[in-house]
C-alpha cells in the first residue's frame, strides 16, 4: 500500500508584509496586509435591494406626516367642541362646610384661601 503523504506548503507573510520590519509590522492594519481576493455575497436579510428600501423609506415618511396631520385635525376639532359647551358646577354640598369649630382667622367659614368666592363674600359683608 502505496504511503500518501502530504507536503506542507509554508506560504510566508504577503510580499507587501515582506517589505516591512518586524516592528512596523505590528503597527500595520491586519486589513492592509491582506491580499485582494473576491468575497462572497452577504445576504441582506431585510429582503430588499436598496432601491426598494428607499422606496418604502418615503412611502412611510408620507405616511408618517398624513397621520400626524390627521391627529392634529382631530385634536383641533376636539379642542374646539369641548371649548364650545358650557360648564355645568355641581350645587355646593353640605358635607363640604361641616365646622365644629371657627376656623383661626377672620372669615373663620372659609377655608384657609382656596374658596376665593367665599373670602370676597367675607370681606364684603364686613365692610
Amino acid at each position: 500500500m502505496p504511503c500518501l503523504t502530504t507536503t506542507r506548503v509554508h506560504a510566508g507573510p504577503p510580499p507587501q508584509a515582506a517589505l516591512l520590519t518586524r516592528g512596523a509590522r505590528a503597527f500595520v492594519p491586519k486589513v492592509a496586509l491582506r491580499p485582494a481576493v473576491a468575497r462572497p455575497q452577504i445576504r441582506k436579510m431585510s429582503g430588499h435591494d436598496p432601491v426598494q428600501a428607499e422606496a418604502d423609506m418615503n412611502a412611510w415618511v408620507k405616511i408618517s406626516i398624513g397621520m400626524a396631520g390627521a391627529t392634529a385635525l382631530v385634536t383641533a376639532w376636539v379642542v374646539y367642541l369641548e371649548s364650545n359647551h358650557e360648564h355645568h358646577h355641581s350645587p355646593d354640598r353640605s358635607f363640604k362646610k361641616i365646622r365644629n369649630k371657627p376656623l383661626p382667622w377672620v372669615c373663620s367659614d372659609c377655608s384657609s384661601g382656596f374658596d376665593l368666592e367665599c373670602w370676597a363674600k367675607c370681606k364684603a359683608d364686613m365692610k
